[in-house]
């Protein structure tokens, strides 16, 4: 059975040392040591951070962190490591959503409004006060999870006279499905929203986590 160690922080030497303490224990059957896939068993005094570990089934020690190149003579006879270790700059990508995901804006002549939207700490729409309404595609800034979503909101001038707590402008994201025609099919109620009247004179900062499937 293999088994799997994997610290985000782990010195090469300690793998070395193991081998090591194996091939005089078992010369028979004695271990190999693997760097990103190189075979550097025999490597001395080699030091290396920000690794993975794995054991294989055969007990062999394989250490993987990009960065890192076993430089080997022409037998293939490992001489020493060379580089730096990435391996803590390599992230997983986040999973995309399984849904579409939606943005819609609805204003109303008399709720006069700025609003500039971050997804994710990245700007992503900016909409002044003569945009008319839109709805845009929301789900390629988006990943499977939590999203932060965060609206700057600023009211512009005076409100008409007649203007009042029902007079409203709305930012909706709805969560869909497409057709295989591109249509969008969408699921209600909205999954996220918010809104602002025309009696709303406050500037706003507002934060909020966005659950996406």
């Amino acid at each position: 059975m293999a088994m799997r160690f994997s610290p985000t922080l782990f010195t090469a030497t300690f793998a070395a040392t193991l081998a090591a303490t194996s091939f005089a224990a078992a010369p028979a059957h004695a271990l190999d040591v693997y760097v990103n896939g190189v075979k550097a068993t025999g490597l001395k005094t080699a030091d290396m951070t920000n690794c993975a570990v794995k054991f294989d089934a055969l007990g062999n020690v394989h250490i993987i962190s990009p960065g890192y190149r076993v430089i080997t003579d022409k037998t293939g006879k490992p001489l020493r490591i060379t580089g730096s270790s990435d391996f803590g700059n390599v992230k997983a990508q986040a999973a995309k959503p399984k849904a579409r995901y939606v943005l819609l804006y609805r204003p109303n002549p008399k709720v006069p409004y700025t609003f500039t939207i971050y997804v994710n700490n990245k700007k992503f729409r900016v909409i002044e006060l003569n945009t008319g309404p839109f709805t845009v595609d929301l789900t390629s800034s988006l990943n499977r999870g939590a999203n932060a979503i965060r609206v700057e909101g600023k009211p512009v001038g005076a409100p008409p006279a007649s203007g009042g707590e029902s007079d409203v402008t709305r930012l909706i994201v709805l969560q869909g499905t497409e057709r295989p025609d591109g249509t969008f099919v969408a699921k209600h109620p909205p999954v996220w929203e918010l809104v602002r009247a025309a009696i709303d004179r406050k500037a706003i900062n507002r934060s909020s986590t966005l659950m996406v499937e």
